[in-house]
């Protein structure tokens, strides 16, 4: 008996802003900010938080999953930032309550954007030793935008929100979820504290995305809490950690780099996935690593479930394609999951 992995249900808000969009409020261009990201285009939220995009993915995985709310377990609930940073009670409570699941067990995680490959580990874990757990719902999801300074021309480009939700299945004559790694170095920036690490949060004055009466997007002052990050040294972790996260997913499995089809990484900036591409091809792997960088941007713990219902419908990934999924994030933390498609 296999525990598998479904195709995930999404949510990606209406709302996009693109690169000129950017020109028009910070000294950048189009080509700037392609040329270092990959990005044309990013989906924000200004309605739903976090907790209501996740609870869209969740309620679209179940349907096309043909699963009702009293066949759940336990939720998980993957997330960097919680809705005005309240987490009482947690996110995956809120799921619960409004898709009137009972009796199943509920938390919330926290890794960074590695957040829900976290979690697809710790359901499968759970499920391994607990033979009552029969379906646990996995979300993950993201407001980004909340916490971007787009007076920051370094990071405002990258981020997008959204939300997306697997399900872990008990199934006989399946392979599904093969193996999962998940690990980390603390990231303690200049050695003294994490707050001056190289991704973190910064009390400021920025400028934050607000809706005018007319219905057109704008930009006004405001003092809070918004994201900060030192480019160079993350690049340079990112690129070793996501080759290293997919060798050591393979190792002491059946398969080799050759055998992947797909891999679909956390989305974060299309030069990461590039040098990392080169440099799995050139040890043998021979299939296609899939993102929609250029659409939505980085969208954190919500990357990979996003981009993979993509892969889905455009029948890159399909039922037996070996997958990987992989990540790595703030913390620092990496991970990566191991498994044979469903549909």
């Amino acid at each position: 008996m296999g525990i598998t992995l479904s195709r995930p249900g999404i949510y990606v808000p209406n709302t996009t802003i693109n690169n000129h969009f950017l020109e028009r409020i910070i000294d950048t261009t189009d080509d700037w900010i392609k040329e270092r990201s990959g990005i044309s285009e990013r989906r924000i939220s200004l309605d739903l938080g976090i907790k209501e995009m996740g609870l869209i993915a969740a309620q679209r995985c179940l349907e096309q999953n043909m699963i009702t709310n009293q066949e759940i377990n336990e939720i998980i609930f993957a997330t960097n930032f919680h809705d005005d940073n309240l987490e009482v009670p947690m996110h995956a409570s809120y799921v619960a309550k409004k898709l009137e699941i009972e009796k199943a067990a509920l938390f919330d995680v926290e890794a960074g954007c590695t957040g829900l490959v976290y979690a697809i580990r710790l359901a499968y874990n759970n499920m391994s030793i607990e033979p009552n757990l029969k379906r646990v719902l996995v979300v993950g999801g993201e407001r980004l935008t909340n916490v971007t300074d787009y007076s920051d021309r370094t990071t405002c480009f990258l981020f997008g929100d959204g939300a997306g939700a697997y399900l872990l299945e008990r199934w006989d004559n399946e392979e599904g979820i093969i193996k999962n790694v998940c690990s980390g170095e603390p990231d303690l920036g200049d050695g003294k504290e994490f707050a001056s690490g190289f991704l973190s949060q910064q009390h400021k004055k920025g400028l934050e995305l607000v809706m005018d009466p007319n219905g057109d997007l704008i930009t006004q002052e405001a003092e809070k809490d918004y994201l900060t990050m030192k480019g160079q040294p993350i690049y340079q972790y990112a690129v070793r950690v996501m080759r290293h996260a997919v060798h050591e997913v393979l190792e002491g499995t059946e398969y080799k780099l050759e055998d992947v089809d797909v891999i679909v990484p956390h989305g974060a900036n299309l030069r990461i996935i590039e040098s990392a591409n080169k440099k799995l091809e050139e040890k043998g792997f021979k299939g296609k690593i899939y993102h929609n960088l250029a659409t939505h941007g980085n969208t954190s713990t919500a990357s990979i479930p996003i981009a993979a219902a993509q892969a889905f419908e455009e029948r890159k990934i399909k039922k037996g394609s070996l997958v990987i999924n992989v990540a790595f994030g703030a913390g620092f933390t990496w991970g990566a999951n191991l498994y044979r498609a469903m549909s």
